[in-house]
């Protein structure tokens, strides 16, 4: 009989050993085509952020093309400029030709004159104006930072702080990314847009084109704006309450000017609690709290800023994010983040299957703080 004879089980072992081999060689093929389709993705959306093709609202492209108009004009009055300026520097490169036919008759007049009048007027005239103006400035400038009223700076950055209860978000996942607007932003709103998800973009932002239209696109597509930081220096941010708000004034007014949205929450960098704010932490917040600013951190962290792969980010954050009822996931929106944007649809559809909602944070949410 064959069934239950020595060659069966020969033939049973072998179609194991088969199985073995070919089941997890088929899976690591789907899973290798899958990414090398979404890193071609990738690389097409960059393609087209790269030739300018993503400037498809009107609103950009007119604002572009009045920037460069402007820029046109400006470089034309520029020119303009160097031209009135380059003639009348003409005379002065002729003037020694004079000067130097006429001190063979005026010499004795020019040498006992100048000495007297233009010494005496020099050594007086410098000690007495720059030294007091040195001595007063610097009291001035070193002040602030220790003894000056805070309620004093920035006085159009402020916002109405909301007073009300917070809303019931149970089983609401909330994905937030630092650090940018970047190249990959185009990215990211695309896969967020797919899915039909809001998040929360806490922006570093830069004085550039490409980045107001980056900033006036994530407004557009209904997530929300939060203040990262401008400079992202850890020692120059935290060294006082006043270097702080001068910081976060010039990333909150970029951000205002590209979108005319006031922007009333915001995350520190390195987070509420790190090495370099630990004496200022508590006024900063006082004060920004004054101001009806709100601030937040996380739950989850993703760890993509370690340069995690496409496995780890996936398993790091499903694992985390499942031991909350709302889950604050941080990413980051930076160049060096591809994994990132190839992970997110995923992990978007697992924790819809796990039961999860999307929302983007504001006031109204209660705060993770650590």
């Amino acid at each position: 009989m064959y069934f239950g004879s020595v060659r069966f089980f020969k033939h049973l072992i072998l179609t194991v050993v088969a199985l073995l081999i070919i089941v997890p060689t088929i899976l690591c093929i789907i899973l290798l085509c899958d990414n090398s389709s979404k890193s071609a993705e990738i690389d097409r959306l960059n393609s087209i952020i790269a030739s300018g093709e993503y400037k498809d609202d009107v609103s950009d492209d007119s604002s572009v093309t009045e920037s460069s108009d402007d820029k046109s004009s400006s470089e034309s009055s520029v020119t303009e400029g160097e031209t009135s300026v380059s003639s009348e520097k003409e005379p002065e490169t002729s003037a020694p030709e004079t000067t130097t036919e006429e001190p063979e008759t005026s010499a004795p007049e020019t040498t006992t004159e100048e000495p007297e009048t233009s010494a005496p007027e020099t050594t007086t005239e410098e000690p007495e104006t720059s030294t007091p103006e040195t001595t007063t400035e610097e009291p001035e400038s070193s002040l602030p930072d220790e003894n000056i009223d805070l309620s004093t700076l920035y006085e159009d950055m402020y916002v109405d702080r909301y007073e009300g209860e917070y809303i019931n978000d149970d089983n609401t996942v909330y994905l937030t990314f630092d650090d940018g607007p970047s190249i990959l932003t185009e990215n990211i709103l695309m896969y967020l847009r797919q899915e039909e998800v809001k998040a929360t973009f806490f922006v570093v932002p830069e004085d550039t084109e490409y980045c107001r239209i980056l900033l006036r696109k994530i407004v557009a597509d209904g997530h929300t704006i939060g203040i990262h930081t401008s400079s992202h220096d850890y020692e120059k941010i935290y060294s006082s309450p006043k270097a702080f708000l001068d910081d976060f004034y010039a990333a909150y007014s970029l951000v205002y000017e590209a979108t005319g949205v006031k922007a009333d929450i915001y995350r520190f960098a390195g987070g509420s609690i790190n090495d370099y704010n630990e004496n200022t932490r508590d006024e900063i917040i006082a004060e920004m709290s004054r101001r009806g600013f709100q601030y937040f951190d996380w739950n989850v962290d993703s760890n993509d800023w370690q340069g995690y792969n496409w496995t780890q980010l996936y398993n790091n954050v499903l694992k985390d994010a499942c031991k909350f009822s709302t889950p604050v996931i941080l990413f980051h929106d930076t160049g060096m983040r591809e994994n990132t944007v190839l992970v997110l649809e995923d992990i978007i559809k697992a924790l819809k299957n796990k039961g999860y909602k999307f929302g983007s944070l504001s006031q109204k949410t209660e705060p993770i703080q650590f």
